[in-house]
């Protein structure tokens, strides 16, 4: 529903009875007898009710139907008034404040000028009404925000709205005029020609006329008017404009301010009477509000606003005028006068004929049963001194049969007869309009003092003891008090100023810190009547208290400050902000001299003990420090950098920059610890000593690398059992009788021990189950020494397990496990049926289950073994990488400073590193040996190594690499003395032997023969070796393999071995650098594409044609590199002056440089090492003779010289300089395109140089070698 007909939606209800319940109201509304509709609101304060319809329609209906009876009361219902858009309420003047002033006030602030509104003061003059001329164009609240800010002789005022009024006060009537007078002049077209409803006197030669609509009043406003040859002052009816010794007046139905200041809203007055008819055919009129007043000297009469051609938009009982008789001729005269006047046609009525003949009719009887009124009073401290004088008693106590009682919003009466109860609304209206406020003239800290509760009960006391009876309140930092009269107010004022006393307090400076602590809050709570201040120097405590209560009070602030308060407080932060602030805040710990600071033995915070005023400063200047305090984490990753900043140099390194920034650098989560001295190819040995060989050289790999170890054991050991106990059924009797005198019937061996059949679900699960688990526990190693066994309730399920599984076995090794389970089964029930025959027989039953059980044990061992080696060499990697990364945090007071401190820290780290390069053919095939030597070379030396083909790059700090270097060439120096695997292959075989006499010798696997015949080389006297994951022993003096778990030893041999003797066969290797990269193919040497490389790459070759070898051509297929080189060529093909764009050229590089390229490509940052003197970007030869020189391309270990043949974009070039960083501008373009290369010279070039790595693409690779003739 839309907001703009809200005022059609609603309507007033006045003379509501209190009888009358909220939801009766809303029924009758909403029902068809008012002639409404829904509601969306109803709203009930003081009498008074606000409807709110949902249709504007059912609210006009309402307003034309009437009268409205409920419950014995007519209602008055009339639309609501809306807010007057020219008037507008000045509350809170000072009664002395002249009118001028207030004048110039309402010019200056609201900006007007003199002639363009009119003030209307109330009677006390604490009040004004401004009338306007025109509508304000300034916003409401923005006026009221300009008066509020502005005092106007000390007072603090408001501006109000009101609401439009529908009546007007006219003043300086002559004393013969009369109501009927008055209304038939209002109604002539000498007074406005508006209907008027209603005319009341309100005092000697006032009175109130109301119209039937509120545009009436502004009409009748803007006339002069005269009547009984007096000048008329017409001013719009506000009840806070009437005099004081105007009667009792009913509620104003419009008219009223919606908040009176330090005023009594004079309204609320409700009658209520009974009504009785006059004759059988007419009734009373009831009489409602302002339209009802009775005294003896008025009589009701009909008004002529009866008439049938009144318009029907109110259905408001019309009111009963006051009148009397007009006894001269003159009044009768200028009666004739008024009405022979222009007049509506409301004012032509028979009623008002009758009116202005001035014929009196008779009154009807009224039997008042009840009559209540309410005085509204919006003041509460008002309210408050209405109740504590005693006025209210006295009034009931002289009328005794009204009912005088105080409520929430002003004063009830209640008695028989309306005369009575307004004399008494009168003298209670007299009393509160001789209330009078005065605003307390005091310093700020005084009114402070005012404010407390304890301080007001006993000052009011005081006063009421004084006979002073009054109050005060403080708002907003001003005091006012309330009081019967002006002069009482005035003396109140004086008793309140002379109660109070002021005295001041010097501190000395050693107290002064008492004066900042939290006890020192919680002791001025303990102060009655007290109010006590620090000055801002904090030298003095200026105090505020009664009268009398001086010496008191500062006795007991004096006591407070010279008894000393300790306390101990502890400050929580980080351990790095702690060192920050012992580092860079000594200074101001040292300052803190009147407490004691003590780090806490966690290092996580401060204990501060001392006086309680100085550890609160104290714990407040460090929290805010500590707050201060920015962090940061910093992670260097550069190889060795965790030792770099643990030793020496770099600690130097951290200790200069936080000195030079002001920060704490915190070293908790770097660590390095050095590696023990010790020979990196013995340190290299045991590391291999992890690594699981396989024993048999023929086992089938493709098969026992699917298989878990543990299950290939596992299978190994049963088929061991299984032939074992074919042995054993061949010593024993075949006959049949033999297993019948066993007497097989006497128990079931197809039950198991729970009673449940083998046939049956539960028993079949069970016994699979059961299978599995003996067979996934079980493990070829047994213990050192076995125990002898016992049998028992563990053996007899294992023996019952076992001849389950003979049951569905049909072959011979199905025989042999059935004979084993039934014999094993039968010994542990029967045992004593086995003593005297078979004994030896049953003891190898025995044994061969011994080893499943003893299994089980030796596995746990050899798992935790494999486990620790496998941590060990996590551990090296670990610690290999730590000793590359460092995190350190940083603590500093602003955040530029942690900023500058990593740039700092990583320029001084990156200064100090280096590259050394150690070159050897013994790098080109690295044994596992070798990487785990180069792996302690990196942890012992905090370095990093990587091995390009014969090259080995040793990179990290300059110190550690200086260190680094001798090592690794004594171990490639080593190297070249331990022959090669291929080599051991060809002439050594390691082989064991099974025992008995028809015993074979196995060899073992190529790697276990490789690592066997190495440590034989050592002169090792024993070894620790995994073979099938179990831990075995390499006796070389004994010449034996010994079985750890079982203690079951093997002989072992070193045969060497002639080529016809040859067991395995070793291809010889080709060595590549790029064999490990899945893109790259030999080029096969009988190819037309081989030969294609090597003519273009000999056609250029110049001078070094019969001096160079090409070893092998290598072709790349990286796909990202080609199809970004692809994108880049079609880019390049749309601005192109010549579509060839394309050349093929020439590029020699470093061994460690190849794999690089190959990667990522021809990237900057590796490339354009060799010369830069055309540009800084990368270079290519026209001819491969420049790419084959020992400048671009140096040879390795081997000889080896690597050159890439690749396709590159030269595009438009022009001729480059030195310090280009890229192609430069195209001078003759009209928009800014650049060159796509940059050349040696125009004419012919020999070089190019590009500065886009996705400008080139790396096609083929050559291998070649220099021919020394």
């Amino acid at each position: 529903m839309e907001d703009d007909n809200l005022d059609e939606r609603t309507l007033e209800v006045l003379n509501i009875p209190e009888s009358i319940p909220d939801d009766l109201l809303s029924l009758y509304f909403e029902s068809k007898r008012s002639g409404g509709g829904a509601l969306t609101s109803l709203d009930i304060q003081d009498g008074k009710a606000t409807l709110v319809f949902e249709d504007a329609r059912d609210a006009a209906r309402v307003c034309s139907k009437g009268p409205h009876v409920l419950d014995g009361a007519t209602l008055i219902v009339k639309q609501k008034a809306p807010n007057d858009p020219l008037r507008f309420l000045l509350c809170g003047l000072h009664p002395r404040t002249s009118t001028e002033l207030v004048e110039l006030y309402v010019e200056n602030v609201i900006g007007v000028d003199s002639d363009e509104y009119t003030l209307f003061p109330s009677p006390e003059k604490n009040l004004v009404l401004i009338q306007f001329l025109q509508p304000l164009s300034e916003d409401f609240q923005r006026l009221c925000a300009k008066v509020s800010k502005r005092t106007l002789d000390g007072a603090h005022l408001r501006l109000e709205r009101l609401e439009c009024t529908d009546s007007i006060l006219v003043e300086n009537l002559h004393p013969s005029t009369t109501e009927d007078m008055l209304s038939l002049y209002f109604e002539s077209g000498r007074g406005g020609g508006e209907e008027v409803t209603d005319v009341q006197m309100v005092a000697e030669g006032i009175a109130r006329v109301s119209f039937k609509d509120f545009e009436s009043v502004n009409k009748v406003l803007t006339k002069p008017h005269k009547l009984d040859n007096s000048e008329l002052k017409v001013k719009p009816y506000f009840t806070v404009l009437l005099p004081e010794n105007s009667l009792p007046s009913s509620p104003c139905l419009n008219g009223t301010s919606s908040s009176v200041p330090m005023e009594i809203d004079q309204t609320a007055v409700t009658t209520t009477t009974s009504t009785h008819p006059v004759s059988p055919t007419v009734q009373t009129t009831h009489l409602i509000g302002a339209h009802a007043q009775f005294t003896p000297q008025t009589r009701p009469v009909s008004l002529s606003s009866a008439s049938p051609t009144t318009s029907p938009t109110t259905s408001t009982p019309h009111s009963i005028s006051q009148a009397q008789e007009v006894g001269t001729a003159s009044r009768a005269t200028e009666a004739a006068e008024l009405a022979a006047a222009p007049a509506p046609v409301a004012a032509t009525t028979p009623a008002t004929a009758a009116a202005v003949s001035f014929k009196p009719k008779p009154s009807p009887r009224l039997s008042v049963v009840l009559v209540s009124s309410n005085v509204a009073v919006s003041d509460p401290v008002k309210l408050s001194l209405l109740e504590m004088s005693g006025r209210l008693q006295e009034l009931q106590s002289g009328h005794s049969t009204f009912n005088l009682s105080v409520t929430k919003d002003g004063v009830s009466i209640s008695g028989p007869d309306q005369l009575g109860l307004d004399k008494l609304k009168s003298s209670v209206l007299e009393f509160l309009g001789g209330i009078a406020q005065s605003p307390l003239p005091l310093e700020p800290q005084k009114v402070e003092f005012l404010a407390k509760e304890d301080v007001k009960a006993k000052l009011l006391q005081t006063l009421k003891d004084q006979g002073l009876l009054s109050t005060y309140t403080v708002s907003d930092g001003v005091a006012f008090v309330t009081s019967l009269s002006f002069s009482m107010v005035n003396e109140a004022c004086k008793s309140i100023k002379s109660l109070i006393c002021k005295f001041t307090i010097p501190v000395q400076r050693h107290y002064e810190c008492c004066l900042f602590c939290q006890e020192w809050s919680a002791f001025l709570q303990t102060l009655n009547f007290c109010l006590a201040k620090v000055t801002d120097a904090g030298e003095n405590i200026t105090v505020v208290t009664l009268k009398g209560m001086e010496e008191e009070t500062q006795t007991k602030i004096i006591l407070f400050l010279s008894t000393p308060i300790q306390r101990e407080t502890v400050i929580s932060m980080e351990p790095g902000r702690l060192k920050y602030l012992q580092i860079h805040c000594g200074q101001l710990l040292a300052e803190m001299d009147q407490i004691t600071l003590f780090p806490l033995e966690t290092g996580d915070g401060l204990t501060i003990n001392g006086n309680a005023g100085a550890c609160q400063i104290a714990e407040e200047i460090l929290r805010g420090v500590v707050d201060e305090i920015c962090t940061k984490t910093i992670t260097v990753s550069q190889p060795g950098m965790a030792r770099f900043l643990v030793e020496q140099e770099g600690s130097s390194i951290l200790a200069e920059l936080q000195a030079k920034f002001q920060v704490y650098i915190s070293m908790d989560k770097v660590h390095w610890v050095p590696l023990e001295e010790e020979d990196i190819f013995e340190s290299g040995w045991k590391l291999m000593a992890q690594q699981s060989f396989q024993r048999n050289a023929d086992a089938d790999d493709s098969a026992s690398s699917s298989k878990p170890a543990a299950l290939v054991a596992d299978q190994s050991m049963e088929r061991s059992r299984i032939e074992e106990a074919k042995q054993l059924l061949s010593g024993i009797d075949d006959e049949p009788s033999s297993l019948t005198s066993l007497n097989m019937s006497e128990e079931d061996i197809y039950t198991v021990s729970g009673g449940a059949a083998l046939d049956e679900p539960d028993a079949s699960a069970m016994q699979t189950e059961a299978s599995t688990q003996a067979s996934t526990q079980a493990s070829p190693l047994t213990g050192p020494e076995v125990s002898p066994l016992v049998p028992g309730d563990a053996e007899l399920d294992l023996a019952r397990q076992l001849s389950m599984e003979a049951m569905n076995c049909s072959s011979l090794d199905d025989d042999a496990r059935m004979s084993l389970a039934i014999q094993y089964s039968m010994e542990t029930t029967r045992r004593s049926a086995f003593e005297d025959e078979d004994e030896d027989e049953l003891q190898k039953v025995l044994e061969l289950s011994l080893r499943d059980i003893t299994a089980a044990a030796a596995v746990g061992p050899a798992r935790e073994d494999s486990q620790l080696k496998k941590a060990m060499e996590t551990s090296l990697q670990d610690a290999i990488r730590a000793a590359n990364v460092a995190e350190i945090f940083v603590f500093a007071n602003y955040t530029h400073d942690l900023i500058r401190t990593e740039i700092a820290l990583g320029k001084k780290a990156g200064l100090r590193q280096c590259e050394e390069k150690v070159g050897s053919k013994n790098l080109k095939n690295l044994t596992a040996h070798h990487q785990r030597c180069l792996d302690l070379v990196r942890r012992k030396h905090a370095v990093d190594i990587r091995v390009e083909g014969t090259t080995a790059v040793i990179s990290g700090f300059k110190d550690f690499v200086a260190e680094a270097v001798p090592t690794v060439k004594d171990l490639v120096r080593r190297m070249g003395n331990v022959t090669s695997d291929r080599d051991i292959l060809r002439v050594v075989q390691w082989e064991w032997h099974e025992q008995g006499p028809a015993a074979t010798a196995t060899p073992y696997p190529p790697d276990a023969t490789v690592y066997l015949e190495n440590a034989w080389k050592m002169k090792q006297k024993k070894i620790d070796i995994l073979f099938d994951h179990q831990p075995h022993i390499i006796d070389f003096e004994k010449m034996q393999e010994i079985n750890v778990a079982s203690r079951k030893s093997v002989s072992i041999a070193r045969k060497l071995l002639s080529s016809q003797d040859l067991a395995v066969v070793v291809p010889e290797e080709e060595f590549s650098l790029l064999s490990s990269m899945p893109d790259v193919s030999c080029v096969d040497e009988s190819s037309d594409e081989f030969q294609d490389v090597v003519k273009e790459f000999y056609d250029s070759i110049e001078e070094f044609h019969n001096k160079i070898k090409i070893i092998k051509v290598e072709k790349l297929k990286n796909s990202l590199l080609y199809n970004q080189y692809k994108l880049k060529k079609a880019s390049m093909l749309q601005n192109a002056t010549d579509p060839q764009v394309e050349q093929t050229l020439f590029h020699g590089t470093s061994e460690t440089s190849v794999k690089e390229i190959c990667v990522h490509g021809f990237n900057r940052s590796f490339c354009g090492k060799n010369a830069t003197v055309y540009g800084q970007g990368v270079y290519f030869a026209v001819n491969s003779a420049l790419s084959v020189s020992d400048t671009y391309s140096p040879p390795n270990a081997d000889g080896h010289k690597f050159v890439f043949m690749a396709k590159v974009l030269t595009g438009d070039y022009t001729v480059g300089k030195h310090e280009m960083k890229t192609a430069p501008l195209k001078e003759s373009s009209a928009i800014p395109l650049r060159y796509d290369s940059v050349a040696d010279k125009m004419t012919s070039p020999t070089l190019f140089v590009i500065f886009n790595d996705t400008q080139a693409y790396p096609e083929y690779l050559v291998t070649c070698q220099k021919i020394y003739r």
